[in-house]
């Protein structure tokens, strides 16, 4: 989709500054598996027994030729069928943080990551994942689940270990809801995951690990997520890369933003109202950005964002977004 160029670039270079401002505080990975040895042998041909001789014959005989193997012993013909029944569109996928139907619209962190970073090119389709840190909790989580539902939307909610006890069954709910859960640490306390501002790994491998095991703990062993959010974002913390490695042991990645509702920025620029936090977290329509991964909060005090949610949803469906999940 063509836009014009100078507009974009200076509406885009605007929100970075703007991100790393006001994020929830001062604001990937494989291998590969070798293949096993061949176990199929070459077929054996089973030589023909002596005929007694004839008259001799002046003739040359022609060649015999060589035996073909039985394809249907050495090469059997592998099935197109699968060995697990799908998983009914409304229960929880196993080994993943989102229910059947949800498959669809779930996409991984890492590469939505290297999509608003632009390491890789955009889809072609609009896409568009709210994200809500630090829940859950009695007072916002439900006020956002129920404006998710109407408007037939869905979002990720990144969750905090220690205050799941407080509300886990909510945990049930966004998943039922069609949403993902990824993890945002035990205790997002920066001094323990970044002391003197540089990441500690070993902190951070446990405190995903412990956040797991929590959310398994509510939800059961079959839920897992590739998603994860630090505290105060990857931007805002030095030697980082010992914690990634850590992580990416684990099948994980992290996910930043690219547009901000500054719910969390410094008081005196939170916004005060409905209509300033939608234009804040609408930023990458304006910016004619493909891929929008929008932060916000779900913590007791962030009812405004909760208020503001409809109006984000209506802004991004009337732009021509679709809406996706981190899995």
């Amino acid at each position: 989709m063509p836009f014009p160029r100078l507009r974009t670039a200076a509406l885009a270079v605007s929100a970075a500054a703007a991100l790393a401002a006001t994020a929830c505080a001062p604001a990937g990975l494989q291998g590969a598996p070798s293949d096993p040895p061949s176990t199929s042998g070459s077929p054996t041909v089973t030589p023909t027994p002596p005929v007694s001789p004839s008259a001799p014959s002046t003739e040359t005989p022609p060649p015999t030729p060589p035996a073909t193997p039985d394809p249907s012993v050495t090469s059997p013909t592998p099935s197109d069928t699968p060995s697990v029944p799908a998983t009914p569109p409304d229960q929880l996928i196993p080994g993943s943080n989102h229910i059947g139907a949800a498959a669809e619209y779930a996409y991984s962190a890492k590469t939505v990551q290297r999509w608003i970073s632009g390491k890789k090119k955009p889809p072609k389709k609009k896409l568009v994942f709210l994200t809500f840190d630090d829940g859950p909790n009695h007072k916002t989580t439900p006020i956002i689940l129920d404006a998710l539902k109407e408007a037939d939307a869905r979002a990720t909610f990144f969750v905090v270990g220690s205050v799941i006890d407080d509300a886990p069954e909510l945990l049930q709910r966004e998943i039922d809801g069609g949403n993902s859960i990824a993890l945002h640490s035990w205790s997002h306390d920066y001094s323990k995951l970044y002391p003197g501002r540089v990441a500690n790994p070993k902190r951070i491998e446990k405190e995903y690990l412990d956040t797991l095991a929590k959310v398994q703990e509510v939800l059961g062993k079959d839920f897992d997520t590739e998603g994860w959010r630090y505290p105060g974002g990857h931007m805002s913390w030095r030697n980082m890369a010992p914690a990634d490695e850590k992580l990416a042991a684990h099948g994980v990645s992290w996910l930043d933003w690219n547009a901000d509702t500054a719910d969390s920025a410094p008081t005196s620029r939170r916004p005060t109202t409905v209509e300033a936090m939608v234009r804040n977290a609408t930023m990458p329509i304006r910016a004619e950005q493909k891929v929008a991964v929008v932060l916000g909060h779900d913590t007791p005090d962030k009812t405004l964002t909760a208020k503001s949610v409809p109006a984000i949803i209506k802004a991004y469906k009337k732009a021509g977004y679709t809406f996706g999940i981190i899995r």
